[in-house]
């Protein structure tokens, strides 16, 4: 049997952040306005789509407050922050139900803050600041009352019911992940910094080549684990 950090070194070694051609998608110029009030959700979403069908680039979030629901990337695309995007605090921005884990266990549950499925070449980069904007009035206030549900989706996983039946969200308190890139591949999480989040803050699952670098995380709500790398190679 092998292990330590000889393997931690040639896992290393194999590593290959992805790269991006150098275009820029600014979410201003899809009517994003960053004024920490007005719904960007349509914009980025419109820039992310403009981005991906041009064969891929930078979202860039600029300077400013953008206020925005569940964030979902697309092969080729780099979400560049450097303003602040803020994260709605009401479950509905987080609709539909996605294919997502809540603690190892595979569930159709309120997307993950910023979501990608199966992408190739994704990445969060930049200075700027994620802020889930939670506390204890809504998603951590959910910490006392996710018992049932939790017990519910175990009892689920244990006795093989179909994920298709596991189905969560509205009615509900299981939170989600703030960054959860799911069976995706080439992934790169750099330089921001992660505040407020509403539960684990970078959850890979499933994934491979992953790099998770010099992310700042200050978030003191309850089961704010820093990075969980779950079922994931390189």
């Amino acid at each position: 049997m092998t292990g330590g950090w000889p393997d931690a070194e040639r896992i290393l070694a194999d590593v290959r952040p992805p790269t991006f051609p150098d275009v820029d998608f600014p979410i201003t110029a899809y009517g994003a306005v960053g004024d920490g009030r007005t719904d960007a959700t349509k914009a980025i979403r419109e820039a992310i789509d403009a981005c991906h069908a041009a064969g891929g680039g930078r979202v860039v979030v600029p300077e400013g407050r953008f206020l925005t629901g569940a964030i979902h990337l697309k092969s080729s695309v780099n979400l560049h922050v450097a303003g602040t995007l803020c994260f709605s605090n009401d479950p509905t921005d987080y609709l539909p139900i996605v294919k997502t884990r809540y603690e190892g266990l595979e569930v159709l549950n309120y997307s993950p803050f910023i979501y990608a499925y199966g992408c190739t070449d994704i990445a969060i980069t930049g200075s700027g600041t994620l802020d889930g904007q939670a506390d204890w009035d809504n998603w951590w206030g959910w910490f006392h009352q996710c018992d049932q549900d939790f017990t519910d989706l175990r009892d689920q996983s244990a006795f093989g019911v179909p994920l298709s039946e596991r189905i969560y969200g509205p009615g509900h308190h299981l939170r989600s992940s703030f960054i959860q890139p799911y069976e995706c591949t080439n992934v790169l999480i750099e330089g921001v910094t992660i505040v407020r989040s509403p539960f684990w803050e970078v959850h890979p699952v499933l994934c491979r080549n992953v790099t998770v670098q010099d992310v700042v995380i200050d978030s003191q709500g309850p089961n704010n684990d820093g990075v969980d790398v779950e079922s994931c190679r390189w």
